[in-house]
């Protein structure tokens, strides 16, 4: 016995689109609203070089400072292959007549933390009582033990960058009350090129 072919009806209905258009357009308002709030910071600063392809420097050239801050748990150490950091900043006294001034002291000076607090005030001083000696250099190294959070990295980029309306600051108040020194329309700036060095 045959059977009997089912009537299929070929027509197909629209799709509805009219609640997810209405989704849509209450979504854009919110999405550019909440672009509006988010905020996107830069921080220019330079990977570390590790010396592959680059020339030995010159006897006749002067030295580079290579200034370096090594942020570790116990606070900052400034350190400076070209020349003793003690001695700029008049922790030490000057090298003996037969000393060969290629050979800086290994160690500059320890700022160490005041409390669980990083001494930021103290890095400024000390920062600009050696740019006071070296005017031409601008790069700076920063290194920091793997434990150490970005937040303090931050806030030491922040410190070293520009100078402040004073040389030295007493208190940390002062120091974040403090405001940018112009020089004409431009900031004034202290160790702007910042280099993320490898600690060793």
């Amino acid at each position: 016995m045959a059977r009997k072919k089912k009537n299929i009806d070929d027509k197909i209905e629209d799709l509805n689109l009219v609640p997810i258009m209405n989704l849509v357009v209450c979504l854009i308002p919110i999405v550019l609203l909440g672009t509006s709030l988010v905020k996107i910071g830069v921080i220019n600063v330079n990977a570390p070089k590790f010396g592959m392809g680059q020339a030995a420097p010159d006897d006749s050239e002067e030295k580079p400072l290579n200034l370096t801050v090594a942020v570790g748990e116990d606070g900052f150490r400034i350190t400076a292959s070209g020349a003793d950091i003690n001695q700029v900043l008049g922790l030490a006294p000057a090298a003996e007549p037969g000393a060969d001034p290629a050979e800086p002291a290994a160690a500059g000076p320890l700022i160490a933390k005041q409390g669980e607090n990083y001494d930021y005030v103290e890095l400024y001083n000390k920062l600009v009582q050696i740019k006071e000696k070296f005017p031409e250099e601008t790069i700076i190294n920063l290194t920091a033990d793997a434990r150490i959070p970005f937040k303090v990295m931050i806030n030491t980029m922040d410190s070293i960058r520009v100078r402040l309306d004073k040389d030295s600051y007493e208190d940390i108040e002062g120091f974040k009350a403090a405001s940018v020194n112009y020089e004409g329309n431009t900031v004034k700036l202290l160790w702007p090129d910042v280099v993320f060095a490898v600690a060793q």
